[in-house]
């Protein structure tokens, strides 16, 4: 066995236990100064050559190639976990109360620790830098462009940033790649439908919002089908319908909360225009009147055609041709998109075969996972950077 093989299979155990660690002891967004922490002491014992805190809970290494000039490239991870009770029953299961890595967040920044210290190891092989990027707030939307907002990347200019997420839908021991569009951008909608409140018994001298909050609830589910391009998927759906306070009274309003996901600016910019011409048509056809409100989210995360092409060599290299997937297209979202209005970017999907879901209370990916998903983080910086000396 070569001393890196040798040396790749020592650190599985360092892994085992620093995802427990962070797995007992999540933290969501902004308040993961615990995590950011133990990354920041992690990343010292490596010997990173600079550790900065661009955030309060954000933790940047880079390390410089001693093999000669080159470009820069980051890999990313998200470190903040959800406000979900846990209900693996597992010995390292959260201390904190209602909150948990439901998902894989745990995952993500445990595997980016051992990429950085395979990496680390091999300083004298590369030829450029490698940045590792923690970032806290994923799951609010809002942590990448916190770290835009501190102009990183005009400081440190970038051949590309690469990053992966955990997969329930892939078996273990697959990866998931795509040129293109992979992830959707999700925007969330608020439609306050007014009527007219009174009593209970005499609704023709009301004009009752929630029958019509009802017809557009079911209205929307035929959004896609029915008015949007069919060559391109999207997704409407109503989660929240809010309305009333008891039995004997007609309320004044009616609010409906939802999301519209979309992979393409032109069908995302039309579904909006639709749902707002269907509301306001719906809501008048019941005598009402209704407002939509948005909230626009991440946009859709848009692989890079490159760095796809470095990630499926490393995929392979790591998995074996058999376990590199062309995958579809999936509907949800990653503020790891945004960084791609500043660098070119691509995320791979980590199969880790779970019976359940993302955001599950019982979602726990095998440790199994951390080692090889590590190795390919790795193997994908070093290809993008050979690339880039091509």
């Amino acid at each position: 066995m070569s001393e890196i093989q040798s040396f790749v299979e020592s650190i599985f155990d360092e892994l085992v236990a620093i995802r427990r660690d962070i797995h007992a002891h999540p933290e969501v967004g902004m308040t993961e100064v615990r995590t950011s922490a133990l990354i920041r002491s992690e990343l010292e014992k490596m010997g990173v050559d600079e550790i900065q805190q661009p955030l309060p809970t954000a933790v940047v290494g880079l390390i410089h190639g001693t093999k000669g000039p080159g470009k820069c490239v980051a890999l990313r991870a998200d470190i903040d976990a959800l406000p979900v009770h846990e209900e693996t029953g597992l010995p390292f299961s959260s201390v904190n109360e209602g909150v948990m890595h439901a998902c894989g967040h745990d995952v993500h920044t445990s595997v980016l620790l051992g990429a950085a210290e395979l990496l680390t190891k091999r300083r004298e092989e590369i030829a450029g830098n490698i940045l590792f990027l923690f970032q806290p707030a994923e799951e609010a939307a809002t942590g990448a462009m916190q770290v835009l907002e501190q102009g990183l990347f005009r400081r440190v200019p970038m051949a590309g940033m690469l990053a992966l997420h955990v997969w329930p839908g892939l078996a273990q021991g697959q990866l998931g790649i795509r040129s293109g569009a992979i992830l959707s951008a999700v925007d969330s909608f608020e439609i306050t439908v007014t009527g007219r409140g009174g009593h209970g018994s005499a609704p023709e001298r009301a004009c009752n919002p929630i029958p019509a909050g009802a017809a557009l609830a079911s209205a929307l589910t035929t959004l896609r089908a029915n008015d949007l391009p069919q060559a391109e998927p999207a997704v409407t759906a109503v989660t929240c319908i809010q309305a009333g306070t008891c039995n004997n009274v007609i309320p004044d309003r009616c609010i409906l909360l939802g999301t519209i996901r979309t992979f393409s600016a032109r069908t995302r910019a039309q579904a909006k225009a639709r749902l707002e011409a269907l509301t306001a048509g719906i809501a008048a056809a019941w005598g009402c009147t209704a407002a939509v409100g948005w909230t626009d989210g991440t946009p859709a995360l848009c692989n890079d055609a490159g760095l796809a092409a470095a990630m499926e060599h490393a995929a392979v290299s790591v998995f074996g041709k058999s376990g590199c997937v062309q995958i579809e297209p999936q509907m949800i979202s990653e503020d790891f998109a945004c960084y791609g209005s500043e660098v070119p970017i691509c995320c791979a999907l980590l199969g880790v075969g779970s019976p359940v879901g993302l955001h599950s209370a019982a979602f726990c990916p095998d440790f199994s996972v951390l080692l090889p998903a590590a190795c390919f983080l790795a193997e994908s910086a070093w290809s993008v950077l050979e690339d880039a000396r091509a």
